[in-house]
């Protein structure tokens, strides 16, 4: 039997094997799974087309700045929709087939790896067009932008060390750290819950793990 108390940070501990993920993520979680938010290291998405600025939520708001700017569609600044580059889609490149070696991916050679169309590149915001804002990093764009709602998701990704990844990075190329502090930050709004990370500071550089101490405190004083 076990007691966990509410209201702190918990750490559990173990040698290797010792049965540590059996008991918090096969028992604890599954038996409180309704007002557990459950955290690992798993990719926060595997799909190519999936970025930062569409996991957070700010893409369809830039998107919408961009058209009251010009008074045009937003979905014509969507590299999944109508601003995609005819040629790779809206990807960026071209998958090539190799056969019996793995896929190699080459640079489309119409938009320069950019994903839009060059009419979409022609409109501006601020100065710059859509692919220049996806290619700031959280930091810069907090910088950019002064709009509430985008500088508000942008902080939470700055408070759980993701200052220096780019809008524009897609989910497939996260690390597992990465990927955690991701699914952190779009979650820690929920309320009335447990929070259960899985080695959240595996791999991170000490400043980094000091970011996320500091933003865990937090949590518990909540």
């Amino acid at each position: 039997s076990l007691r966990i108390p509410t209201g702190v940070l918990v750490a559990v501990t173990g040698v290797s094997g010792s049965g540590k993920s059996t008991l918090v993520q096969e028992v604890f979680v599954r038996q409180y799974r309704d007002c557990i938010t459950f955290i690992d290291q798993s990719p926060a998405g595997s799909n190519a087309r999936a970025n930062i600025a569409t996991y957070s939520g700010i893409l369809n708001t830039i998107r919408d700045l961009f058209a009251a700017e010009h008074g045009v569609r937003p979905s014509l600044f969507s590299f999944n929709s109508e601003g995609a580059c005819p040629e790779c889609g809206g990807l960026g490149y071209i998958k090539v087939d190799m056969h019996f070696m793995s896929d190699v991916k080459m640079i489309c050679d119409a938009c320069e790896g950019r994903k839009f169309t060059l009419e979409v590149l022609q409109y501006t915001y601020q100065q710059k067009n859509i692919n220049e804002i996806l290619s700031l990093t959280i930091d810069e764009a907090i910088t950019f932008f002064s709009n509430a709602d985008i500088n508000r998701r942008l902080d939470v990704l700055r408070k759980v060390g993701l200052e220096y990844v780019e809008l524009g990075q897609t989910l497939d190329t996260l690390s597992g750290g990465e990927s955690q502090r991701l699914k952190l930050a779009s979650r820690l709004n929920r309320t009335n819950e447990f929070y259960v990370m899985d080695e959240p500071t595996s791999g991170l550089h000490f400043a980094d793990i000091e970011k996320l101490v500091l933003l865990i405190n937090e949590l518990v004083d909540g």
